[in-house]
């Protein structure tokens, strides 16, 4: 196995800068980006190492692991002295719905229709939170204490977030389409109160100014600078995405910055995908040897029709 540990060059400082970059979460995003498409189980030694591009110690990854692993997202097999961590059925499913939006570039077109979400007021305090917290992640809105609004939504992904909850008796599901006779600014004003859509646009605004000088560089970088750029791309991608409630153009204020953000991100994403599979593939050992070579589930992701 090769050392990762040579820190990155200083013409990608600009990348790094001012993130505050969370244990717990880059292990996510890397298991989500680069291990989950290959279904294998990682050392723990190979992880540490890489995360130590990334400035994180040994300690920190150890204790991320672990809490991890007890929050029901990874499995453990132990081969020898050596750990090695998969991701566990509930890990798959949680990375699995994060995929569905992260690399979904190309938006459809709305048909004018919401889906409309009512919880029982009888629900338990704990399933409660626990789909809320997982709503929002898919981009539905708040409308109220129990009502959630979305105007794609992904079904596939919110029938499967219902029965993990074991929430599917508790829960109407519905849908619903504005009437042509009646104003649409105040939909618009609600739709931007609810979701903060300020706030989105200035994080939006950030991400662009951060990575677009990446373009001019990716044909300078080796492969662990490959890796490194890509990591923090999707890291900081998935963080703002989090917030974005992913509208229908309709909907948006005119020139919205998550429209350029969605193709920078493809744009560099395609550019660094060759040499930082070349990084992973020469610094992970899983409980099956090496890494297996780039599938398909990563390759076709900047081809993926919506919904898929």
């Amino acid at each position: 196995m090769k050392s990762p540990r040579q820190p990155p060059p200083a013409s990608l400082a600009g990348l790094r800068r001012g993130l505050v970059l969370r244990a717990n979460s880059l292990v996510v995003t890397v298991y989500g980006d680069a291990i989950a498409p290959r279904a294998q189980s990682v050392w723990l030694g190979s992880l540490i190492g890489v995360a130590m591009l990334f400035g994180l110690s040994a300690r920190l990854v150890r204790t991320s692991v672990f809490r991890l692993t007890a929050d029901n997202w990874f499995d453990v097999t132990r081969v020898g002295r050596r750990s090695f961590y998969g991701l566990s059925p509930q890990g798959v499913l949680r990375v699995q719905h994060a995929d569905r939006r992260i690399y979904e570039f190309n938006l459809p077109t709305w048909d004018g229709r919401w889906t409309l979400l009512l919880l029982d007021p009888r629900m338990r305090a704990s399933m409660r939170q626990q789909l809320k917290r997982e709503l929002l992640w898919e981009s539905f809105g708040q409308l109220s204490v129990g009502m959630f609004a979305h105007p794609h939504a992904n079904h596939r992904s919110l029938r499967e977030i219902l029965a993990a909850a074991g929430a599917e008796a508790q829960v109407a599901v519905l849908t619903a389409q504005s009437l042509e006779r009646y104003a649409q600014q105040p939909l618009q004003t609600l739709m931007h109160d609810t979701f903060k859509l300020a706030k989105v646009e200035q994080a939006w605004l950030q991400f662009i100014a951060r990575f677009a000088p990446l373009d001019a560089q990716v044909e300078r970088l080796g492969p662990s600078d490959a890796f490194y750029a890509r990591t923090l791309l999707i890291h900081e991608y998935r963080r703002v995405l989090l917030r974005d409630p992913n509208l229908p153009q309709a909907l948006l204020p005119e020139d919205w910055p998550g429209v350029r953000a969605r193709q920078l991100c493809e744009h560099l994403y395609s550019r660094l995908l060759a040499p930082s599979e070349e990084f992973l593939c020469a610094n992970f050992l899983t409980t099956d040897g090496a890494l297996l070579a780039t599938p398909q589930a990563i390759s076709q992701r900047l081809t993926r029709p919506f919904g898929t």
